[in-house]
């Protein structure tokens, strides 16, 4: 397995319609939520991969201080379906979160969170700072780690 993160200007069109296409497949037709994925954000973002025999397997985007929130934030997580359960998301979300301190230095971190993986990100040290809210038909929480 391949793992690289990119900025948006490093991206080849085929590798931003394979993170646009995963994106799509997982939050919009597997979740059922219907939103405005192509939100602006990603040109500031840091794009993390994790590719195996050329197909995009697992992936995160995440974002300086200052554009989504005022602080770094990651989101878009996912993994496909037939790799999930093997400890990818987890692995995924810790590196990034390294990626992001390496890049824009240790600072608290915002993230939007599905409530059902709210536990998830507790693990990593996040505490919610909202009550549960729906978002495109799905019930969230904000978190933040300081």
């Amino acid at each position: 397995m391949k793992k690289a993160w990119f900025r948006f200007s490093e991206l080849s069109a085929a590798k931003v319609y394979e993170i646009l296409r995963i994106r799509n497949e997982i939050f919009v037709v597997e979740q059922r939520s219907v939103y405005n994925d192509t939100d602006g954000f990603d040109y500031q973002a840091l794009h993390y991969t994790y590719t195996l025999e050329e197909r995009l397997i697992a992936y995160s985007r995440i974002l300086p201080p200052g554009t989504i929130y005022s602080e770094a934030s990651i989101g878009r997580v996912c993994v496909r379906q037939d790799y999930r359960h093997r400890g990818l998301g987890r692995a995924l979300f810790a590196e990034g979160l390294s990626i992001l301190e390496s890049v824009y230095g240790r600072q608290p971190i915002k993230i939007q969170a599905q409530l059902y993986l709210q536990k998830f990100y507790q693990s990593f040290g996040f505490e919610r700072i909202t009550e549960p809210y729906d978002d495109c038909g799905i019930l969230h929480v904000d978190m933040v780690r300081s």
